[in-house]
């Protein structure tokens, strides 16, 4: 337990500052007694800051510090020092600093270094004391730690001040925060609603971590409906791929056909842009040539000429801007010195201004002067001053005069006043010496008066005592009788005390009660021991109470499953192998029922696939049925005539063929020269073959034949019809897909449909027989099987599985509480706290009750001492009061004899105050004449006076008022003001002039710098013409040269060649249709399959999120069970400790009040606590009660002021009890303040008990500060103390 050692105390409240003061503290009892303001109280307000570092109510602003003041110092510094011993036996040290300084302000208090440190038992030997800490607020934490208590009971129960020695008693509000402190609820509670607020922030988290899991369930939901369209789509664009690159043979091979064509046919297209950017060049030429010619006026020359003049006006400009500069620089020049100018003719102006009134107020005050001195000359009757105006020499001599005047008057009233001071003085002196006579007289009469009054109450007083003394000698014989029968019933009080053997049963019981003590000291040195282990022993407690709970569940599940396990397996549940036989049963059943299924959903599938693949192939079959028929219509409505479409095409190709064959050009002359040749030589040229003149007729009609028909009119109408025939072979060949699709379809496709179809039909019946033999043995194990044996199974299942759990769970467990166990063992016991605490329960109830029983004992014996110690004050008091009356009649003859001798004295006395009355009155007369003789005279002098006074202060006044004018005056002559202000005139005019040829000079300055300014302008101007000029006519050379480059293009050909181009381009680009169209879906598709493995890139990694954020929510749900379960056993056990507290303290409170307080209007008092809130919030409200006839009250109010401080210190000396087990110190500062002697008695008695019971402990110290003699008395005849200070 923690104890005092000694307390120095400097510089607070009444102990000096110069030395330090040093108490030391004894055990089991210090006693500290002085009278009011002696600083008792201070030790204790000392005590609590050191330990505390909280200075005493209402020292604000440095009042708990020695004044600075008593000291004659301007800073005093304040040092209190403790050394105590702490609750494990080290003993320490603590030093706080103080200092307060005077300010102009006030005081002002500040805190100085401060020192926590181990105090060396050998530091007399050179010992060293090692500093622990020097910051206030670790000092504040660690002593409390250290004294073994926390620092609201340091601050309420063992260092209370004086002044809140009554907070037991305070309001509600008060008493529960102090209460609150004292129990540390608030911590502990905290603590509870941290764990609750922390469970409802993870709740709301993982609320916000399932709708997570949600979303992200849903996103991978999402992901995998992406990654089935990347697979549809690329499975597309592999086919749409392939007809692309077919169709894109096709194109490049029509591409190459007309390369060539191509090469040589868009060369229009250059000629065509640069023949439309030559159009926009010469169409911006005009446009700057109109726009420069609308500002420019024309100058003729040539342009050599134009450009000599331009060049030559750069010098002439720039010697303008030289002369503007210099010009520019004079004004600038001219301007400050204006600015300068005007400034100075400002400040001198405003200099006149004040001359100017300076003259005016000094003619004022010459005619104030002169006039003041025409009143005071007719005042005081002096002659000579009545004109105007006044020489300087003639005011000099008027203040001379009035100078004598002034001392003339101040030595006649100084005569007056003299004389009546002398007046004064020897009325005062023949005064003293009348009233002296007189109070001598007075005096005499007064002392005759006091002693006849004197002689009256003594004879008075005697003679009441003679009559009281009457019956003194019959009360003498009686009161002899009773002080024998007093002597008997003492002695039998002995022998009844000598009989009871009482110390020797106290000395019993106390041997008792000390090695309980003992053995709980060792119970709480282990429980201090166990509270190092508290992890490893509350992980010992959590792990055997969860083997406990996981063994009842196992117990509990095989009890409640154990019949429908021999229904189903055929014997009892095992824990060890009940999961294994369930799975066991349960996995023969499933790969029964699995297998049945398995075959059943095959042949189901291929059923299923076999009709899908018919139902397909019919509707592909109906679907290419209709196309071939769309593909034949089209291609009859395209096809005039009904002929098939190759039979078409060849002939189309084959006219076309022919008709350009006739209208190729010069066939015509061909025939013209054979024609001449065969007549001329009678020989076919062509075949080269001999004619006959038969032959001839029919040779000339077949080439004439040949030429009409071969004539440019032919040709030309031929020529129409190839073109005719080649659009007819062009819509032919575009038909070429249709008809290619319609023979695919016709020829390969629909054969091929059928011939599928058929050999479905014929597989179908096979397949379905197939299905329905599968289906038998499922359906069988099925209705087999009941659903509700799978649903007991399941059960079963799910019951097994959670005794193995808890099986494993229980090993483990075994393991670890073994590990703990063997760590604890090793460290000296395997007990837990709870376990010993219980024991330290079972003990202090052992020693309460030990203690109630010594109570009873020592009640029994004190019962008889004060029995005995009662009739023996009764038996002294009884013989002191024979005494009394023995002397009391030898007394009363006295008095009587007194009685006659002062009668006589009286009537003399009266003779004399007769005599001193007339002696009186005979020398009052004098007095009263000698008072109004100087009554008058002090009057008539008093009016001299005043007269006087009046006309000196008159003078004064004026002469003061008339010496402050002249020496205006004086000064303003002596400055010769006046003559600065001519001065000054002069000046303001010499500057006006100046100012005046300064503006002259900058006008003409800046005429100067505006005529250059539009010379340079003008020169810029016409230097911007010969620019234009310039400009102007490049344009117009620019214009021509650009429409010559026009003129020089083929723009005819160029029209040609384009209507060529776009003749036979046309056919080439309908090719492309198709092809591009194609590769437009492929680039559709592409863009869609990237479009989709862009978003599914939005959903990287989403199994594995998906997975992880399962696991969170499942973890942060056990988490969140695992907190619920903690602060439920928190909350619990601060009503467990709260309550036992409580009932502890109660139990305390109620033997000390029935021990101690000897009324009989309260039965005994208690602490009520009344819960407050629901179970999610709770609190304690506190009120102290007192009880009379099973009736509670509060005490609050209702008590007087005795009941309310011995309520407080019994309250305080309970909680001390309670809550500082380690700790044996408690301070009691006039206890016994308010209390009648009864109480105070009892009190003591009470306190001698406690220091009795606790005297064996070498830690317990009690502090008692008091000025009660009779308290101190009480104590010190029960010899519990040896010393006081």
């Amino acid at each position: 337990m923690a104890s005092l050692d000694k307390l120095a105390i400097r510089g607070i409240r009444s102990f000096d500052d110069k030395q330090i003061s040093v108490i030391e503290f004894f055990s089991p009892v210090t006693v500290i007694v002085g009278h009011n303001g002696s600083g008792k109280t201070t030790v204790i307000e000392c005590l609590k800051y050191a330990t505390t570092g909280d200075q005493p109510p209402n020292t604000r602003g440095g009042a708990f510090i020695h004044d600075p003041k008593m000291a004659n110092e301007k800073e005093v510094k304040a040092q209190v020092k403790l050394r105590f011993h702490a609750a494990n036996g080290t003993r320490m040290l603590v030093v706080r600093n103080l200092s307060v300084t005077v300010k102009k302000t006030g005081l002002t208090m500040k805190t100085l270094e401060n020192i926590l440190a181990l105090a060396d038992s050998n530091t007399e030997k050179g010992g060293k004391r090692g500093a622990i800490s020097t910051k206030c607020a670790e000092i504040d934490t660690e002593i409390p730690h250290l004294l073994g208590v926390s620092k609201s009971v340091l601050e309420n129960v063992i260092f209370c001040h004086q002044e809140d020695s009554y907070w037991p008693l305070a309001e509600p509000s008060a008493l529960k925060k102090k209460f609150d402190d004292i129990f540390e609820a608030t911590r502990y509670s905290k603590a509870l609603d941290s764990i609750k607020s922390l469970r409802k922030d993870r709740i709301a988290d993982l609320k916000a971590d399932k709708e997570r899991l949600e979303s992200i369930a849903k996103e991978k939901l999402h992901a995998d409906k992406l990654r089935g369209r990347i697979n549809d789509l690329n499975a597309t664009i592999t086919g749409k791929q392939l007809q692309y690159e077919e169709t894109k043979k096709r194109y490049e091979e029509l591409v190459k056909n007309n390369a060539r064509f191509y090469e040589s046919a868009t060369q229009f297209r250059e000629l065509y842009v640069r023949v439309e950017n030559l159009q926009q060049k010469k169409e911006h030429y005009r446009q700057e040539l109109s726009e420069a010619k609308e500002s420019v006026q024309e100058v003729g020359g040539t342009d050599e000429e134009l450009q000599e003049r331009l060049s030559n006006f750069g010098q002439n400009i720039e010697k303008e801007k030289i002369a503007r500069n210099r010009r520019e620089v004079e004004r600038q020049d001219l301007e400050d010195e204006l600015a300068k100018t005007r400034r100075s003719h400002v400040e001198l102006i405003n200099e006149h201004g004040e001359l100017a009134a300076e003259a005016k107020a000094h003619d004022r005050r010459i005619s104030e002067r002169e006039e003041l001195i025409r009143d005071i000359s007719d005042k005081n009757n002096i002659k000579g001053y009545n004109h105007t105006p006044l020489e300087r020499e003639k005011v000099v001599e008027f203040i001379s005069r009035l100078g004598d005047l002034q001392r003339r008057q101040r030595s006649e009233f100084d005569k007056l006043q003299t004389g009546r001071n002398s007046k004064n003085d020897e009325h005062s002196r023949k005064l003293r010496l009348l009233h002296t006579e007189l109070e001598s007289l007075r005096m005499q009469r007064g002392n005759t008066r006091e002693q006849i009054k004197e002689r009256q109450a003594a004879i008075t007083k005697a003679e009441s005592s003679v009559d009281t003394m009457q019956g003194l000698a019959s009360e003498l014989r009686t009161l002899a009788g009773d002080i024998e029968e007093k002597k008997l019933r003492l002695e039998k009080i002995k022998a009844d005390m000598q009989s009871g053997n009482f110390d020797e049963r106290l000395s019993a019981k106390a041997v008792k009660a000390r090695s309980m003590e003992d053995q709980r000291d060792t119970l709480n040195t282990e429980l201090r021991s166990l509270s190092l282990q508290a992890e490893s022993r509350a992980r010992l407690d959590l792990k055997r109470a969860e083997m406990r709970s996981k063994t009842s569940d196992t117990k509990n599940i095989l009890e409640l499953c154990n019949v429908k396990f021999r229904k189903l397996i055929g014997r009892d549940a095992r824990a060890e192998t009940m999961e294994r036989d369930i799975d066991r049963v349960s996995r023969e059943k499933d790969e029964e029922l699995v297998e049945a299924e398995e075959e059943a959903a095959v042949a189901n599938k291929e059923l299923q696939q076999a009709e899908t693949t018919l139902s397909h192939a019919k509707s592909e079959m109906k679907s290419k049925r209709d196309e071939l028929k769309k593909l034949e219509k089209k291609l009859k409505d395209e096809i005039e005539g009904g002929i098939a479409f190759d039979i078409a095409l060849s002939l189309a190709e084959k006219e076309l063929e022919i008709r350009k064959n006739e209208c190729k050009p010069g066939v015509s002359q061909v025939y013209e020269q054979i024609l001449k040749a065969g007549q001329a030589k009678k020989r076919c040229t062509a075949c080269n073959r001999g004619l006959h003149d038969n032959e001839m007729a029919g040779f000339e009609k077949y080439l004439k034949e040949q030429i009409k028909n071969h004539s440019p009119e032919v040709v030309e109408a031929q020529k129409a019809e190839v073109t005719q025939w080649e659009n007819e072979l062009k819509d032919l060949r575009a038909l070429m897909p249709v008809f290619t699709t319609k023979e695919r379809i016709r020829t390969l496709e629909l054969p091929a449909l059928e011939k599928q179809i058929k050999a479905l039909d014929e597989d179908l019946p096979s397949n379905s027989e197939k299905a329905e033999q599968a289906r038998y043995p499922c359906e069988f194990l099925k209705l087999e099987i009941s659903f509700k044996d799978i649903r007991e199974v399941a059960s079963l299942k799910q019951s097994a599985s959670t005794v193995s759990r808890n099986q494993n769970e229980v090993e483990r467990l075994k393991s670890d509480i073994k590990q703990l166990e063997t760590e604890l063992t090793a460290t000296g016991t395997a007990k837990t706290g709870d376990d010993v605490q219980r024991e330290l329960d079972v003990l202090s109830n052992e020693i309460r009750s030990n203690e109630r029983e010594r109570q009873a004992l020592m009640t029994e014996r004190d019962h008889q001492n004060q029995l005995l110690r009662t009739n023996e004050n009764d038996l002294h008091a009884m013989e002191k009061k024979e005494n009394t009356l023995s002397n009391q009649i030898r007394d009363k003859d006295i008095m009587e004899e007194r009685i006659v001798t002062m009668t006589n004295e009286i009537a003399t006395l009266h003779t004399k105050l007769k005599e001193l009355d007339s002696k009186i009155l005979e020398a009052q007369a004098p007095i009263d004449m000698l008072e109004q003789e100087h009554q008058q005279a002090i009057v008539d002098l008093d009016a001299k006076i005043r007269e006087a006074q009046r006309s000196v202060q008159e003078l004064n006044t004026n002469v003061d008022k008339l010496d402050n004018l002249n020496k205006i005056v004086e000064r303003y002559i002596r400055d010769k003001r006046a003559r600065l202000l001519v001065e000054c005139a002069d000046k303001i005019e010499q500057f006006e002039q100046d100012i005046k040829d300064l503006v002259t000079n900058i006008e003409n300055a800046r005429d100067a710098i505006a005529k250059i300014d539009r010379d340079i302008s003008e020169s810029g101007s016409l230097v911007a013409n010969l620019h234009g000029n310039i400009r102007i006519r490049k344009l117009s050379r620019d214009i021509a040269a650009t429409q010559a480059e026009i003129d020089s293009c083929d723009m005819e050909g160029a029209a040609k060649a384009k209507r060529n181009f776009e003749d036979r381009y046309q056919f080439a680009s309908s090719h492309v249709l198709q092809y591009a169209h194609i590769g437009g879906e492929i680039s559709s598709h592409q863009e869609q399959l990237k479009m989709t493995e862009k978003d599914l890139r939005d959903f990287k990694d989403i199994n594995k999120r998906y997975t992880d954020q399962l696991v969170k929510v499942k973890m942060c749900d056990m988490a969140n069970n695992d907190l619920e379960k903690y602060a439920k056993a928190l909350d619990n056990a601060i009503m467990k400790y709260h309550g036992l507290k409580m009932e502890e303290v109660n139990d305390t409170m109620r033997h000390l009040w029935n021990k101690t307080y000897q009324g009989t209007d309260i039965d005994g008092i208690k602490i009520r606590s009344d819960v407050e809130g629901g179970a999610s919030k709770r609190s304690y409200n506190y009120r102290v009660v007192m009880t009379k006839d099973q009736v509670e009250m509060d005490m609050r109010g209702r008590c007087s002021a005795g009941q309310k401080m011995l309520a407080s210190i019994i309250i305080r000396l309970a909680l001390s009890d309670s809550f500082g087990q380690n700790c044996g110190i408690l301070a009691l500062d006039e206890p016994t303040n308010a209390l009648d002697v009864e109480n105070i008695d009892a009190l003591a008695e009470s306190l001698v008990d406690i220091i009795n019971e606790r005297k064996n402990h070498s830690n317990f110290q009690l502090i008692i500060i008091t000025h009660d003699e009779n308290f101190l008395r009480k104590l010190g005849q029960a010899e519990v103390m040896e010393y006081y200070w």
